[in-house]
């Protein structure tokens, strides 16, 4: 039996964004967002030298685990030892770890190089995050460098490196560093971004950038399967709360709620701040039908990968709320006593608390381009009922 497609690419009407039969280097193909593009580029007989951390026959296990908790059908996962060769590497690692060998037979088989693999931790050790983040990409850029196929790059930015730009309407053609960075982990995805640039300037190669917003799926994840970012927070916020009613000490007591029972954690932010989040299943999809136009000429050409509208920060708390019981999100201008409690969702729930004052937009030409042309749907909003289902904890175990 043929494995699904889905309807938005049948619509398109056009063929498929790679060739039949090509094959592929990806790094962090047991991710969260490649895992949604290798759901639709196996069905395709893509081969796919998957570039992982972990020893082979795990990381094939966690692909497997990935691809049915973002919906694979049987028959796409039943393709995985036919199609998918792990190779264990070191991002941060000259040759990726690998011996001359077994670098240049990856970098001669491959047809294009998709470079996923990223540190997301935003307040994470600045070295750490340069070692993987930067010098990863050093090493991914060597592995296109050497192949004789020439095969185009694909990168995986965000739309973060925007940075402290707080107002406005950020332009896919700006990377700059002027105004500075809120986090570390934007700064090493800027200094990452900077070197595709280069390369593909120096080498005349051809580079496609990607700069996704904040990705999440409404499908409830499998466990041990990746998750997308809030529904890591949301089991943060409740591991914090947790750890807060079991008595921990408290030197600096929350504000009282007015709600028996409440934990109160006052976030710095504006109420009318907004986050861009977008569908995992419509950026995959967008970012593969990119993929798939021929190239102009050598250069790096960059997309963003976001929503047309900004999701309110208010509705994302309320959501966060929702999702953990007796916590409550309060923003506030101004928070001069942190609590321990605020203090730890500062530092280890960031994804709550780094981006809450921001009232910019993106620039989104390639999409609404692809839109117009009927190539992918608008994405549906992100309302309070999608967000409900994105929070959702993982599927208990049987």
């Amino acid at each position: 039996m043929p494995d699904t497609v889905h309807s938005t690419e049948q619509a398109a009407g056009l063929p498929y964004e790679r060739p039949t039969g090509s094959t592929i280097a990806m790094s962090g193909a047991t991710g969260f967002l490649a895992s949604h593009l290798l759901l639709r580029l196996l069905p395709h007989d893509t081969g796919v030298v998957a570039l992982v951390r972990k020893p082979p026959h795990r990381a094939l296990a966690s692909l497997a685990c990935a691809l049915r908790s973002a919906g694979a059908p049987a028959g796409t996962v039943e393709r995985i030892p036919r199609q998918v060769r792990a190779v264990q590497v070191r991002l941060d690692r000259p040759q990726l770890g690998l011996t001359d060998r077994e670098f240049r037979t990856i970098a001669d088989s491959v047809d294009a190089v998709w470079h996923c693999a990223a540190l997301t931790k935003l307040h994470g050790a600045a070295e750490e995050l340069h070692r993987t983040n930067v010098e990863g990409t050093r090493q991914i850029l060597a592995l296109a460098t050497a192949g004789s196929r020439r095969p185009p790059l694909f990168h995986i930015s965000t739309a973060f490196v925007a940075g402290a730009q707080l107002e406005g309407v950020v332009p896919e053609r700006q990377l700059e560093s002027t105004r500075g960075f809120l986090t570390p982990y934007e700064e090493s995805k800027y200094r990452a971004e900077k070197l595709v640039h280069h390369w593909a300037r120096d080498n005349s190669r051809s580079a496609t950038v990607f700069r996704p917003s904040v990705l999440l799926s409404d499908r409830r994840a499998l466990p041990r399967a990746p998750q997308h970012t809030y529904a890591v927070l949301a089991a943060k916020l409740a591991l914090f709360l947790r750890h807060s009613l079991n008595g921990a000490p408290d030197p600096a007591p929350s504000p009282a709620s007015g709600r028996t029972g409440q934990l109160v954690v006052r976030l710095l932010g504006a109420p009318d701040a907004g986050i861009n989040l977008l569908q995992v299943e419509d950026a995959a999809l967008a970012m593969l039908r990119l993929a798939g136009r021929t190239p102009s000429g050598p250069g790096a050409r960059v997309h963003h990968i976001v929503h047309p509208a900004e999701t309110p920060v208010e509705r994302v708390n309320d959501a966060l709320q929702r999702s953990v019981p007796r916590l409550r999100l309060e923003l506030v201008a101004d928070r001069p006593d942190p609590t321990s409690l605020e203090r730890a969702v500062d530092q280890y729930g960031a994804e709550a608390t780094a981006y809450l004052g921001l009232r910019r937009r993106y620039e989104r030409s390639s999409l609404a381009d692809l839109e117009r042309r009927g190539l992918i749907s608008p994405p549906a909003p992100i309302d309070s009922s999608y967000l409900d289902a994105a929070l959702s904890p993982p599927t208990p175990t049987r």
